[in-house]
């Protein structure tokens, strides 16, 4: 089961699955698995524990196909990737073409698939524009507000995801698992103000990654749907 490209889930009826075995979470632990809430939406993944929910098989199968995670060196160098840069370099190296605040982009010191992937994620950030703006992603409803804006919520809430998987696949410890999960919270609190302003981030930077796709269209329904149901992870523990 592909669960991290798992679309039926943008038309599911079943939202923030609790596990049936109480964890007793702490309010900081709680709130800090749930900076992964949007991607726990999208994989029907628990939003109150640890353990993501889902089986060893399919979260082997995914960490090998969609993060080339094998074994637990492979894990740690990923969650370090996640953690220390993730996308939000090519980001930070585009966001000032796609604000008009400057011509050109620095690609110095990146390889052919550096400079490809630069092409590609401004392309998908043009072409997304009019649907950030749309939905109220983009907080001055122009582009310029852009060289304002971070994505260190799309690599933090990824980096929670990974991190609960590689625990789940038996690559590393709770007390490591918890470790880069903080790490994420802590990260995302001096990036953003609010859940608010970290959707908005999140978005962003999945539609520098993926363009105007359906697929787009879904994390949007589920971040909405996190910031104003009475029953999201998001409405029971502050940002």
């Amino acid at each position: 089961m592909n669960v991290f490209n798992m679309i039926s889930k943008f038309f599911d009826d079943e939202e923030y699955r609790k596990n049936p075995i109480p964890q007793n979470l702490s309010k900081d632990q709680f709130a800090a698995i749930n900076i992964g809430a949007i991607n726990a939406e999208q994989t029907e993944y628990f939003c109150d524990s640890l353990s993501t929910g889902s089986s060893v098989e399919d979260i082997k199968e995914n960490l090998s196909d969609y993060y080339n995670i094998t074994d637990r060196e492979t894990a740690l160098e990923t969650l370090e990737w996640l953690f220390a840069s993730g996308h939000r370099v090519y980001f930070d190296l585009i966001k000032g073409a796609v604000s008009g605040r400057e011509t050109q982009i620095d690609g110095s010191g990146l390889d052919e698939d550096g400079i490809a992937r630069i092409k590609e994620y401004l392309s998908n950030v043009q072409e997304s524009l009019d649907v950030l703006i749309g939905y109220d992603f983009i907080k001055l409803k122009q582009p310029a507000d852009l060289y304002q804006q971070s994505i260190a919520a799309w690599d933090m809430g990824r980096l929670v995801l990974v991190t609960r998987c590689c625990f789940d696949a038996g690559y590393i410890s709770d007390e490591e698992a918890w470790h880069y999960i903080f790490n994420a919270r802590h990260l995302s609190q001096k990036a953003y103000i609010s859940w608010k302003d970290f959707a908005s981030g999140y978005v962003i930077g999945r539609a520098m990654w993926s363009g105007n796709t359906m697929s787009l269209t879904g994390i949007i329904a589920i971040t909405q749907g996190l910031l104003e149901d009475e029953e999201s992870p998001w409405k029971q523990c502050e940002f």
